[in-house]
């Protein structure tokens, strides 16, 4: 798993370099009122040197215009700033102007203007403009997807020591982008990045010793990294941290604690995490009761469910207000499906609407006991001529809830 840059600033401070020394001690005060938290003082002091053209100050001023530090938060004079320090070749605002322009703060998102500022500044040495470039690079945005670039870039700033370049750099080589397929280089920057304490980078490690890749099978070692990243609460090392759990790799087999582990991650949106929480809680008996919503949840609708022939469940849901129809529950499906001959009958009779289409899909508003959702993504599948198949109620229905279990033994769904 590849990330973005996640800090906004290098080493998250104020700069404190100066181009004249009879500016130095008023940029250290302003400096020093940041550090307080004093920040309406901090911005008074760096406004007249800025004005002066002093290219830190102006850095400084930008930071607090972004981040809305003692003056309303402003991208669009953050970019002024930003942009008169980096004409003046200040690397750091060169990096916080390409950064701007990636995420369309101030500016219209431009992934070119983006590049132009991220290599000015890698050119400097500025290592979060040169992992930022081996994203693009990774990517494809605002340049053609090129991988061996890519790769040199993610080098360039993990030879300094940053972590999330290096935990890029790692996945590179363990996918074959850009180098030559090597898990031995892959598991030594995961370590890098893993020491350092990246979460990304530990969840790969202990990826890495799950699968025996360029280590020897531990999974001692896995749970090891992948509770690390977890306690951080990093997405793929919640869930792969619950399948231990599940399996009983290197720790006792605990489906209570699978669960709550798969449902952290399934409330970050991983996907996976979602479809093993729904499959442990319908096919494990052993992890029913951690299945049921926590004390902490009361007040969640119960649906009375029926049983299908083939000992599955059907739920009864209204679409847009009409009559009820049995759905399917299938943890399984990403989106609600609903049969082409049943989709014409709705169409015809009103049921769903010429607004709520979607090319190929519908958009409309579900109702499930007293629960009602809107905008539901729903495929239409193309039975044209065939048997109808089933409704089936999916993830986009199903992840719109902050937490849902069946209760098997009372045939019942709860909803939160």
């Amino acid at each position: 798993m590849k990330q973005w840059i996640k800090a906004f600033l290098a080493g998250g401070g104020l700069a404190v370099a100066l181009l004249g020394t009879a500016m130095a001690r008023p940029l250290e005060d302003g400096v020093a009122a940041y550090r307080k938290g004093d920040y309406a003082a901090a911005s008074q002091i760096f406004r007249p040197l800025a004005d002066q053209g002093n290219a830190a100050a102006q850095f400084n001023l930008g930071v607090m215009y972004k981040r809305g530090q003692g003056i309303p938060q402003d991208y669009a004079h953050a970019m002024i700033w930003f942009r008169k320090a980096a004409d003046q070749g200040y690397a750091a605002a060169q990096f916080n102007l390409g950064l701007l322009y990636v995420k369309g703060d101030g500016v219209p998102q431009d992934y070119a203007q983006a590049m132009i500022w991220f290599r000015k500044a890698a050119d400097q040495g500025q290592v979060d403009a040169q992992a930022s470039l081996g994203r693009m690079y990774d990517r494809g945005w605002g340049v053609p997807q090129d991988y061996a670039q890519a790769v040199g870039w993610y080098r360039k700033a993990a030879d300094q020591g940053d972590a999330v370049a290096q935990s890029n750099l790692g996945a590179m080589y363990q996918d074959g982008q850009g180098v030559p397929q090597d898990y031995a280089q892959a598991v030594a920057w995961y370590r890098k990045a893993a020491d350092q304490g990246d979460a990304v980078g530990q969840a790969n490690l202990g990826g890495m010793y799950v699968n025996g890749q360029g280590v020897p099978r531990d999974y001692a070692q896995a749970v090891y990294w992948f509770r690390k990243a977890a306690d951080q609460g990093d997405a793929n090392g919640q869930y792969n941290l619950g399948v231990c759990y599940a399996n009983g790799w290197s720790v006792p087999r605990d489906y209570a604690q699978a669960v709550s582990l798969y449902r952290k991650a399934s409330d970050q949106g991983l996907v996976f995490a979602q479809r093993y929480l729904a499959w442990t809680c319908s096919n494990v008996p052993e992890a029913k009761t951690a299945c049921l919503p926590s004390s902490t949840n009361k007040g969640a609708t119960e649906i009375r469910l029926k049983k299908s022939g083939g000992g599955r469940f059907l739920i009864p849901v209204s679409i847009n207000g009409a009559d009820e129809l049995n759905f399917l529950i299938d943890s399984g499906a990403d989106d609600v499906v609903i049969p082409f001959d049943v989709f014409v009958t709705l169409k015809s009779d009103g049921t769903i609407r010429s607004d709520d289409l979607l090319g190929s899909r519908t958009g409309s508003l579900l109702k499930v006991g007293d629960q009602e959702i809107e905008n539901v993504a729903a495929s239409v599948s193309t039975t044209v001529g065939k048997v109808s198949g089933p409704l089936l109620l999916g993830q986009s229905f199903l992840t719109r809830f902050k937490s849902w279990s069946i209760d098997n033994e009372r045939g019942v769904l709860l909803l939160n």
